[in-house]
């Protein structure tokens, strides 16, 4: 299923509106990405939440159970289960810290999560080939754009989650 989202071809002129825009697009394509990691994940055998875990593992190193729980919200259990599922599916394993036994890293195994990204280069070629047409300063400005947003979403999330918490 397709749904068109509204044209911005005749984009307001108004700034505020031009704002709002912006936010609806965003919402938009975020909504559609949602929906392709659960395609995404469906076809890995995995759940939804088990790839955007997988995914959080990948961005950084030495990445704990707890540093799961923590970012996601989710409980230790879930996290426990998230964690058996991707391990179960061959996408990470679990290395215990050699100074502090008790202390578990999630390590990916590349060759797997290479398989993943070939994936997402196959079904995201039209895009990164569209990217490939802004200049690097258009570039410069989309990656500041990127990590801005990215720290917005971020800063909504803990606020949603402490305003949660207190209520």
């Amino acid at each position: 299923m397709s749904v068109n989202p509204q044209s911005s071809d005749a984009a307001p002129r108004d700034k505020q509106a031009r704002v709002e825009l912006l936010e609806r697009k965003i919402r938009e394509a975020n909504a559609q990405r949602t929906l392709y990691g659960g395609v995404l994940a469906g076809k890995l055998g995995l759940h939804q939440t088990d790839l955007e875990c997988l995914f959080m593992i990948t961005l950084s190193e030495n990445v704990t159970p707890g540093q799961l729980v923590q970012a996601t919200g989710l409980t230790s259990g879930a996290i426990t289960g998230v964690v058996d599922r991707i391990e179960r599916a061959g996408y990470i394993k679990r290395e215990r810290d050699t100074n502090d036994r008790r202390r578990v890293f999630l390590v990916p195994n590349m060759e797997r999560i290479e398989e993943i990204r070939a994936i997402n280069k196959r079904t995201n070629a039209k895009w990164l080939e569209e990217l490939g047409t802004y200049s690097e300063a258009e570039l410069n400005f989309l990656l500041d754009f990127a990590d801005r947003n990215y720290e917005a979403a971020v800063n909504a999330t803990v606020a949603l989650r402490d305003e949660t918490e207190t209520s």
